[in-house]
């Protein structure tokens, strides 16, 4: 078996940061057929990984080292080919798709160690192919696909931390809780997009906000899919319709913990589906894996057991 180690070197590190990394590689992949591979850029490491896996045709076990970003990444590079397997080390700032396996922020330095998955198991798992206009190509999702309210709060976040937030805005302001306070509650309540779940409309106004899952956490907080599976080749949907400020503040915690499903509530539509649609009469911001598109017409197909994930666990 090869062993490729993927990481984003990241312009908030600096290079006795990057050099301690490989030297702690180099001693956990000691006597091992292993490589290290640096990303360069978005979406770098998926052409990388195509061609990669092409020219070797024996196992190939892909570490990708960092958040979600990069899991999402490197899951991306490694659909179509029956050699690759994943494993993640998580040490990037947001790790949603881990919580699925109970990796949290209590926990998480448990899990900071090759050993447990150099050795460790690959099994199958399911991905979520989205395409549509925006996209080149098809994207996988190895997590959530959201859009609506949350995904708004993302879109905007990204761009005042990218362009700066408003004149006059106080100094030290964070851009996300900016967005969330003059973008997502203003204008993030009322969502024109169409949702079919296998052909069956599920909404039939405006939605608050919708996702797509296979794992579980999305926003590094909510569990937006209590009872999702990433093994039984169906994509857990849930949408919550428009609903006041003070229906939203009620909901709120709840959904936070995941018990929104745990009773019939006449906001939320909940359905388990191989096939979703998405239309809307303009652009909407879609949000996968916390990686940003847009488009007003997208198709999401389950792809059962896509890929071979070596599962998270201590020594």
């Amino acid at each position: 078996m090869k062993h490729l180690i993927v990481f984003n070197p990241g312009s908030g590190k600096n290079n006795e940061q990057v050099e301690s990394f490989k030297q702690f590689i180099n001693e956990r992949f000691a006597g091992l057929d292993y490589e290290i591979y640096e990303t360069t850029g978005p979406r770098s490491v998926i052409p990388f990984l195509k061609e990669y896996l092409k020219n070797n045709k024996e196992t190939v076990r892909v570490y990708a080292c960092g958040g979600d970003g990069t899991v999402h990444e490197v899951a991306n590079g490694l659909v179509g080919f029956n050699n690759a397997e994943l494993a993640i080390l998580p040490i990037g700032t947001g790790n949603d798709f881990l919580k699925y396996y109970g990796v949290n922020g209590e926990n998480i330095d448990q899990y900071r160690d090759f050993a447990p998955l150099i050795n460790g198991e690959a099994q199958p798992i399911d991905l979520t192919k989205i395409s549509g206009e925006g996209l080149n190509e098809p994207w996988y999702s190895i997590n959530v696909i959201n859009f609506g309210f949350d995904a708004i709060v993302d879109a905007m976040g990204n761009y005042y931390k990218e362009h700066g937030l408003p004149e006059g805005t106080k100094e030290g302001t964070n851009p996300y809780d900016y967005a969330l306070k003059h973008d997502a509650m203003k204008h993030g309540r009322f969502n024109d997009i169409e949702v079919y779940a296998d052909g069956e409309k599920l909404n039939e106004k405006q939605l608050l906000l919708a996702t797509l899952a296979q794992g579980s956490y999305v926003g590094g907080q909510f569990k937006c899919a209590p009872k999702s599976k990433n093994d039984d080749g169906l994509i857990d949907v849930c949408v919550l319709k428009t609903m006041t400020y003070l229906g939203l503040g009620m909901i709120i915690g709840t959904y936070t913990k995941g018990k929104h499903l745990d009773k019939p509530r006449k906001k939320i539509v909940y359905r388990q589906a191989k096939e979703i649609k998405m239309v809307a009469p303009k652009d909407f911001d879609v949000c996968v894996d916390g990686e940003m598109i847009k488009g007003n017409n997208f198709v999401v197909e389950v792809c059962p057991k896509a890929i071979k994930l070596v599962a998270p666990r201590t020594k």
